[in-house]
């Protein structure tokens, strides 16, 4: 197989390596998705070429089995990170552990479709590990109090004030990273009070604009009420005031709504990586900016929102996303049950 070519099956050998299979599929997936996805799966691919360039050098495609697999699954729990600053392998995490996974899965049901293997050997391999978080640990969010702890300090540190409006969205809109980010004006109807989601800005190895969203339950229409309004309002001022002070060097010309003052949009990473610092510093280090969408729908279930209505206003495609939040949310109030049940036996008491 040659990088520089086309790719064709009527190329390839039955002889063909994993890498070199990985490689055609991966090119395949270049010419079907977007390129954030693409870009998405070239980085995930990468500890798989490490690992299987340094121990399975040249290994066919046909001849990679459950326990090759199985060997690399618990190579990459204790050694597949590299750290940015030591250089050292380092454990990686369960969740892109299994992302990997999911390659290997579609490269070997393709592989099974060209008809280079019969059996796809990763259906016998899972993986799992003690470092697996529980599910409530995964949806952590904070209590009423918190929320109005941590924009305060959002809002007195000069280091984290550019993230008070963003961190805002999150925790009463749910909106997501690339939501927020690809909020524009045009989707602000003051008027009417509404907040149309259309527009999203990811970034996978680059930072993508684009108008498609996650899914089609993505886009969706939200209402706007007072404490939203004027996070905007303020936004739009400061926007104004920085467009008369850099004149024609102000760079906004899409109308984003969070940009940096020359008008430049936000790598998304840099406002994830400045957010969590923000939160370390709070005290607060494991409330991640995507948790905050956790925050938004425990805010709402409380109030008494249905599962169908908390799905639409999160973006949820599947309501089982949003029935497993209810869940959890639900879970965390068990001690309360008691006093509960204790109002409703009033009636009965006398019979004990």
């Amino acid at each position: 197989y040659l990088e520089d070519e086309p790719v064709s099956l009527t190329k390839l050998s039955p002889e063909i390596t994993l890498l070199e299979y990985l490689q055609v599929w991966l090119e395949q997936k270049k010419i079907n998705v977007e390129p954030a996805t693409y870009e998405s799966y070239q980085y995930r691919s990468q500890g798989i070429i490490r690992f299987f360039e340094k121990y399975h050098p040249g290994i066919k495609l046909r001849d990679v089995s459950a326990a090759i697999l199985n060997q690399f699954f618990t190579y990459q729990l204790q050694y597949g990170k590299i750290n940015q600053k030591t250089h050292k392998p380092e454990p990686l995490s369960v969740r892109s552990t299994r992302s990997q996974r999911s390659i290997l899965y579609a490269v070997f049901n393709q592989g099974i479709i060209d008809g280079f293997i019969h059996t796809n050997p990763s259906l016998a391999v899972q993986v799992s590990s003690k470092k697996n978080k529980d599910f409530e640990e995964e949806l952590l969010f904070l209590t009423e109090e918190e929320i109005s702890g941590l924009l305060t300090f959002l809002a007195e540190d000069i280091r984290f004030k550019r993230l008070l409006p963003i961190a805002f969205m999150g925790i009463y809109m749910g909106l997501r990273r690339s939501e927020i980010l690809g909020l524009k004006w045009n989707a602000i109807d003051f008027e009417q009070q509404k907040l149309s989601i259309q527009h999203t800005v990811v970034r996978a190895k680059t930072v993508v604009k684009k108008d498609s969203l996650k899914t089609k339950n993505s886009s969706r229409t939200l209402t706007l009420f007072p404490a939203a309004v004027q996070c905007l309002q303020k936004v739009k001022a400061e926007q104004e005031t920085n467009k008369k002070f850099y004149g024609d060097e102000y760079q906004n010309a899409c109308g984003y709504i969070f940009t940096w003052e020359d008008g430049r949009t936000y790598d998304p990473n840099y406002i994830s990586a400045s957010f969590k610092k923000a939160t370390a510093a709070f005290g607060r280090p494991e409330i991640t900016l995507h948790k905050l969408r956790h925050t938004c729908a425990s805010l709402l279930i409380n109030k008494g929102w249905d599962a169908k209505k908390l799905q639409y206003w999160l973006g949820h495609s599947d309501i089982s996303t949003t029935l497993n939040i209810y869940a959890h949310f639900n879970k965390t109030r068990m001690n309360d049950a008691p006093d509960d049940l204790d109002e409703l036996s009033q009636g009965i008491r006398c019979l004990f």
